[in-house]
């Protein structure tokens, strides 16, 4: 080998050692950084074990100690539904029932007080017409006397004149 490839193999060398201690340098500071990292991680879970485990854990109780309680809730809500529904419907029958009896007493009544009015209104014409019909005749046997009345009281029988003759 020559002189060149000999410094080229040691500058190579030289390069490939310097890559490999900087990657080794890189490595261990990660490997600080992770630790480090790692240390404050502990010390973090530590404050969660320490402050919010007994809070899980209660809550834990309570959600334990509320499940039954929430399910017979639930229970009594559907059976109190399925009351209110039922009752509902009932009264929805019942309503229905009263608006249609109401409606055929409306019908009823209508019809009683048409007739009623028809009989009336038959009634007063009767009455009108047996009241008008002899009115009419005492005032035609009244007009009759006052017109014989004012003939006599005008006019004596030395005063008739042709036109007196006329009256019908």
């Amino acid at each position: 080998m020559d002189k060149t490839s000999q410094t080229l193999l040691v500058i190579f060398v030289a390069v490939a050692a310097v890559s490999i201690l900087m990657q080794a340098g890189f490595t261990l500071a990660m490997f600080l950084g992770a630790r480090k990292a790692q240390k404050k991680l502990m010390t973090l879970a530590d404050d969660v074990r320490l402050h919010a485990l007994p809070v899980i854990i209660s809550s834990r109780e309570i959600v334990n100690d509320l499940a039954p309680k929430v399910k017979t809730i639930t229970e009594n809500l559907t059976a109190a539904s399925a009351t209110l529904r039922s009752k509902a419907d009932q009264i929805g029958a019942v309503v229905g029932d009263v608006a249609n009896r109401t409606q055929s007493q409306v019908s009823r009544v209508d019809g009683m007080v048409k007739v009623t009015l028809d009989q009336l209104t038959s009634a007063v014409q009767a009455i009108e017409h047996g009241i008008a019909v002899p009115v009419r005749q005492v005032n035609g046997i009244i007009n009759g006397l006052r017109a014989g009345v004012e003939v006599l009281r005008h006019k004596s029988p030395d005063h008739l004149t042709p036109e007196d003759d006329l009256f019908v």
